[in-house]
């Protein structure tokens, strides 16, 4: 009396939502992991930032001890922050502005100094995703240095040289220098005490 035993097959509707639903736990497990990961770096990655930005500032304008955050003006939409930097002693030096403009392949932060005559004291990249020519921006951005009123490329009609192959991240780092300049400029007009 030896008869198969017969297993039944279980419907494709069954089978599906079994799958679906394996699915669904391990999404909801990494899920859960990737949010705990980020609530336990959160506050690292927010101190890595404000330490990169504050080396930038004193980059951009050595000697600076005081900042004073100021308006941004809001014409210009590539400007994140601007700020009045100062002595110990009250001096001013000038201004820090951080802008943010769209290269090829995202977006590129800068802190930009400039002087208390509008002029760019130095330029320095807080953050990037361009994958070419990334070794060069250093050349580029200190194209800019001393360079006042607005800024171009040479294939623009300016005398800044675009790096070679690297046309749209060169006009992005540009617009953010001109930002800079201009949202700079609206405190200088007024005279730094009203800034």
């Amino acid at each position: 009396m030896d008869e198969a035993v017969k297993t039944k097959k279980p419907s494709p509707a069954s089978y599906y939502a079994r799958i679906i639903g394996t699915l669904f736990v391990i999404a909801a497990v990494v899920a859960v992991l990737l949010a705990l990961v980020n609530l336990l770096t959160r506050g690292t990655i927010a101190q890595h930032a404000a330490e990169k930005k504050a080396a930038a500032m004193s980059e951009v304008m050595p000697g600076v001890e005081d900042y004073e955050p100021l308006e941004v003006p809001a014409d210009n939409k590539d400007v994140r922050e601007i700020l009045l930097a100062k002595t110990a002693g009250g001096e001013v030096l000038g201004y820090c502005v951080q802008t943010a403009t769209n290269g090829n392949d995202g977006e590129i932060g800068l802190m930009v100094g400039i002087s208390p005559e509008g002029a760019v004291t130095k330029v320095s990249i807080l953050s990037q995703k361009e994958t070419m020519y990334t070794n060069k921006h250093g050349e580029l951005i200190a194209r800019f240095d001393g360079k006042s009123g607005s800024v171009a490329l040479t294939q623009d009609g300016g005398d800044i040289a675009a790096i070679s192959g690297a046309t749209i991240s060169s006009r992005a780092i540009t617009k953010g220098v001109n930002s800079a300049l201009a949202a700079a400029q609206v405190y200088l007009e007024g005279g730094a005490e009203n800034g």
